[in-house]
């Protein structure tokens, strides 16, 4: 007789009772994923932040009751969980509305009741969750049919895997060589006003940074300062690297012996810093503010800006496709959409990329005047300057065409790998033109910075190449810059060189009418989007969508499907050949000896 120890059966229903447990964590995070993505095709992005917490409870619940109702559920029991999910955020939400509890503080406590009363609902009713008529039971025959979508989808996405994490690698990373050069040393005019501009170690988005700061440099009545926590290199979009002009030591340094203060801080979009040195930089920009520099935040910046407290019940806008996250981890701030920026006194945010050009604009107004503003806008080529108040922009959305990126960064086919040329004074804005557009914001491919040795910009900015043309093996060579179109300098190896500025206009604009004819008018116009810039009068000619990158996908799918049926032909074949026990002879069994006879007994 066999004896059960009852020890072993509490430990093997606790392990089911845990793993069921975490089935509906699982259920719950795919239902706010995959209804997450369908909302925000069909819904506004710029939902309040009650709704967009109502709407991701609902989400994960719905995940939750499916998943249940697959694993036979009783309906008490679904309506029970349901309640467990959804109750936590519509009582936190009551606080919220009175200004008790912030957003943040919504989302991290709604959280944490949620997973607690999910258990409690299951020791409620732990007969269920532990019975056996609620195990799942998938017939085998839908496993192997279900194993042939993967197996086809194998190849292809593999191949969008090294490519798509390829290309978002190279964009910020750092070089690997110990290069060292100095910036260019420039005299300060205390009688001027004088703007920082914010970089961090692990890199910022060069059209946030460079856009501005041509702005006002290019006045000549502003000191201006790329500025960062300590002496390094900074990466900035598609491997430009930037020597900053000083550390935050050196800068207040050199205020106190000038007798001056910082008028302004610009902050772009910052790639994650580590802690100390964000740590660092939330304690400096704190320390601006209170001390009356002006705060402005270009595109993502505003993260920065937000995780200082400096934003902390006031109005700000960012670019259209980050504020839904920064909605979610920024409850405290309100968040708004459709206008180029927002100016809250000692405070301004920009939206998305190249409406920092309009944020440079804005601050010239406030440190000088209007009609300074509006000859740097002239300057630049910029046709979109609405003098003394933020102009209305679309309010974006990811639409169905903008799968072309994903395309791209996945499959693109045509030239990928672009050098661009640094020459001496080329225009900040003409350099992140070419940098950004190529890379970032239509991922057709990644850039380089080629050059015999140190630049200096236009209006000072030190740059160092990463390799020369020779040595980079590149499919394309670009040369920004309006100077260098003009003059033609001496490139002896490597590709062609294509001079991107031969026209005084807006430095993209060129830039967008060479990716619509390169590649195609779809990828120009959806980097024109995600730049927040409109291109209605910008002429873009080419294909009408990227064929080619959406031919690779099917045709690897094919090839995984062929190898998938080849497989399974192999398998069946190397199966029919296999003996199969059943069929094998019988042994012959011994013959049967009959037994000797005995004496016929006697009659008696």
């Amino acid at each position: 007789m066999t004896v059960h120890d009852p020890r072993t059966g509490r430990a093997r229903l606790a392990g089911r009772f845990i793993w069921h447990y975490i089935e509906m964590v699982v259920a719950m995070s795919l239902g706010m994923l995959l209804l997450g993505l369908v909302w925000g095709a069909v819904l506004p992005g710029h939902l309040r932040f009650e709704v967009s917490t109502l709407i991701m409870a609902a989400d994960m619940t719905i995940g939750m009751a499916v998943w249940m109702r697959v694993r036979r559920h009783g309906r008490a029991a679904i309506g029970e969980m349901s309640l467990a999910m959804f109750a936590p955020f519509l009582v936190l939400l009551v606080p919220y509305w009175f200004g008790a509890l912030p957003g943040h503080l919504v989302m991290s406590i709604g959280h944490t009741l949620m997973f607690v009363l999910m258990a409690v609902a299951m020791l409620w009713r732990r007969e269920e969750y532990l019975h056996r008529h609620h195990r799942l039971r998938v017939p085998w025959k839908w496993v192997r049919r279900a194993a042939v979508v993967p197996a086809v989808l194998l190849i292809p996405a593999s191949v969008s895997a090294v490519n798509t994490i390829g290309k978002f690698g190279d964009m910020y990373r750092a070089r690997p060589d110990a290069v060292s050069a100095r910036p260019l040393a420039r005299a300060h005019d205390p009688a001027k006003p004088t703007v920082a501009f914010l970089v961090g170690g692990k890199g910022a988005n060069a059209a946030d940074l460079l856009g501005p700061y041509e702005v006002l440099a290019g006045t000549g009545r502003v000191n201006t300062y790329v500025v960062s926590a300590g002496p390094r290199l900074v990466p900035l979009t598609g491997g430009l690297d930037i020597v900053p002009d000083l550390t935050f030591d050196e800068l207040t340094r050199l205020m106190r012996e000038r007798g001056d203060s910082l008028d302004a801080v610009v902050i772009p979009a910052l790639q994650p810093p580590d802690p100390a040195e964000s740590a660092s930089i939330g304690a400096w920009l704190r320390q601006q503010s209170a001390a009356g520099a002006l705060t402005v935040s270009v595109c993502t910046g505003a993260r920065t800006l937000a995780a200082s407290g400096l934003l902390d019940g006031r109005p700000a806008t960012s670019h259209w496709l980050r504020l839904s996250g920064l909605r979610k981890d920024f409850g405290e701030v309100r968040w708004t959409s459709g206008t180029r920026y927002v100016d809250d006194g000692n405070v301004i945010t920009t939206a998305g990329v190249l409406s920092g050009v309009e944020g440079g604009l804005r601050i010239i107004e406030r440190l000088l005047d209007a009609d300074t503003a509006r000859a740097a806008a002239q300057r630049v080529h910029w046709r979109h300057y609405v003098p003394g108040r933020a102009a209305q922009i679309p309010e974006a959305a990811l639409e169905p065409s903008d799968v072309v990126v994903a395309l791209n960064a996945s499959y693109q086919t045509g030239p990928s790998t672009i050098g661009v040329q640094l020459t001496e004074g080329v225009g900040e804005l003409e350099l992140a033109s070419a940098f950004v557009s190529y890379t970032e914001y239509s991922m057709v491919g990644h850039t380089v910075a080629v050059g015999d040795g140190v630049i200096r910009s236009r209006h000072g900015l030190t740059f160092v190449p990463r390799s020369t043309v020779a040595a980079a093996g590149l499919d394309r060579l670009l040369v920004p810059g309006l100077d260098a179109a003009r003059r033609h300098p001496a490139v002896t190896a490597g590709p062609r060189p294509e001079y991107l500025h031969a026209d005084p206009e807006f430095a993209f604009d060129p830039v967008l009418r060479d990716l619509a004819r390169t590649y195609d008018v779809q990828t120009a116009r959806f980097a024109a989007k995600t730049l927040e810039y409109p291109v209605l009068d910008v002429k873009l000619t080419g294909s009408a969508w990227p064929w080619s990158a959406t031919l690779v996908p099917v045709l690897l799918a094919l090839l995984g499907g062929a190898l998938t049926v080849a497989a399974g032909m192999v398998s069946r074949r190397l199966r029919a050949r296999r003996p199969d026990p059943l069929d094998a002879p019988a042994p012959e069994e011994p013959p049967v000896v009959p037994a000797p006879m005995g004496k016929p007994p006697k009659n008696g």
